[in-house]
């Protein structure tokens, strides 16, 4: 017997990134802009990034238009292991994309096929590939809001 266990955008976002083993946030504080950006300014740890791109369902081909994979490499080299700001905060947007579209689908697959397709609605763009800056990442988001809540996307 499962149970279908509710979990908020922000857990999916939180588990996307590998959890607390590399984010020092819960869910809750994750939804808090202050406490994510002292972490952002920190800068993630390349391990999370690297989980996020191994586990997030997204092809590498893909994920790394938004976080490319030699900007890890790099990191990785760094005496500190942490990505810079744009690298963390396009990390985070990219996990956000991923748990609000599965949110709104109610179905991983589909949230995938979804991110991961051309869309005319983004100039023949997967959507996961916007989340490569703020304002792309907004859009998507709009157009998942408008899907959520029953308008013409």
């Amino acid at each position: 017997m499962s149970a279908n266990v509710e979990i908020s955008q922000s857990e999916r976002t939180l588990a996307l990134l590998g959890g607390k083993r590399f984010i020092p946030l819960s869910a809750q504080e994750l939804a808090d802009p202050a406490k994510v950006r002292q972490v952002i300014r920190t800068g993630l740890p390349v391990a999370c990034a690297r989980y996020a791109r191994k586990h997030c369902g997204v092809p590498n081909r893909l994920f790394d238009q938004v976080v490319p994979r030699t900007t890890l490499i790099s990191a990785g080299k760094s005496k500190s292991k942490r990505l810079s700001k744009p690298v963390s905060e396009a990390v985070l947007r990219a996990a956000k994309i991923i748990a609000l579209a599965e949110e709104a689908f109610g179905n991983r697959d589909h949230a995938l096929h979804w991110l991961t397709n051309p869309n005319p609605v983004f100039e023949d763009e997967a959507p996961i590939t916007l989340a490569d800056t703020e304002s792309g990442t907004e859009w998507v988001e709009q157009v998942l809001g408008r899907a959520m809540h029953g308008v013409d996307a």
